[in-house]
C-alpha cells in the first residue's frame, strides 16, 4: 500500500505543457511530461513484487527458524524479495527526484500548482518512521522464543521494509521539490534596449 501511495503521490501533479519563457531552469525550457515516470513505474512494480514475495516467504522463514538441522540460508523467494525491495528503493528515489526537480523549478516560475501544498516531507517522514518501527517490532518479535515458528515477525519485517521504501521516495520528492522551488524563485531572463557608444540593440538581462 505504501509503495502504491509513493507512486501515486509523486505523479499527482502532471508535468507542465509547453515552454516557460524567461526561465533560467533548463528543465523548464523543454519540460518532459514523462520525466521520471518510467523509473517510478518500474520501481513500484518491483516493490509490489518484493512485498508479495516477502509475505509469501514468511511461512518458509518461520519453518527454517524453527528447524535446528536446516541450513541457515535465505529461501530463494525471500532472497528475490530482498533484491526487489532494494531495486525498488533506488528506482523510486531516482524517479521521485526527477519529478521533484521538474515540479519545483516549474512552480517557482509559474506559481504553486495543484498538489504543491501537500506536506510531502512530513508524509514521507511519517511513513518512513512507521516502517522503522515495524522493522524493529518484527526483529524483537522474531527473537522471542515463543514466536520461533510464527509468520508474524517476518510479515512485520516485510511490511516495515516496504514502508521505508515508500516513505523514502516521498522524502526525496519533497526535499527535491523544495530545493528547486527555492533555487529558481524570482529568477527571470528578459530583453532590454541597449544603447552603446558604437552599438545599439537588445541586451539579455536577468533578475535574481
Amino acid at each position: 500500500m505504501h509503495l502504491a501511495l509513493s507512486f501515486v503521490v509523486a505523479l499527482a501533479v502532471p508535468a507542465p505543457q509547453g515552454d516557460v519563457g524567461g526561465s533560467l531552469a533548463p528543465a523548464l525550457e523543454q519540460p518532459r511530461r514523462t520525466e521520471g515516470v518510467g523509473l517510478l513505474t518500474v520501481g513500484a512494480l518491483a516493490g509490489a513484487a518484493g512485498l508479495g514475495l516477502g509475505l509469501a516467504s514468511a511461512s518458509d522463514m518461520a519453518s527454517l527458524e524453527n528447524c535446528v538441522d536446516c541450513p541457515r540460508r535465505l529461501p530463494p523467494t525471500m532472497f528475490a524479495a530482498v533484491a526487489l525491495n532494494t531495486a525498488s528503493l533506488g528506482l523510486l528515489a531516482a524517479g521521485a527526484g526527477l519529478r521533484g526537480r521538474l515540479r519545483g523549478s516549474h512552480d517557482a516560475v509559474r506559481g504553486p500548482s495543484r498538489g504543491a501544498g501537500v506536506p510531502w516531507i512530513s508524509l514521507g517522514s511519517l511513513i518512513t518512521a512507521s516502517g522503522v518501527l515495524l522493522v524493529a517490532g518484527g526483529l524483537g518479535w522474531q527473537f522471542a522464543e515463543s514466536s520461533r515458528a510464527s509468520e508474524t515477525p517476518w510479515m512485520l519485517l516485510q511490511l516495515g521494509l516496504s514502508s521505508v521504501v515508500g516513505g523514502s521516495a516521498l522524502l526525496v520528492y519533497g526535499l527535491t521539490y523544495q530545493r528547486y522551488r527555492w533555487m529558481f524563485r524570482g529568477a527571470r531572463l528578459g530583453m532590454a534596449p541597449h544603447l552603446g557608444e558604437r552599438q545599439i540593440g537588445l541586451a539579455l538581462v536577468g533578475r535574481f
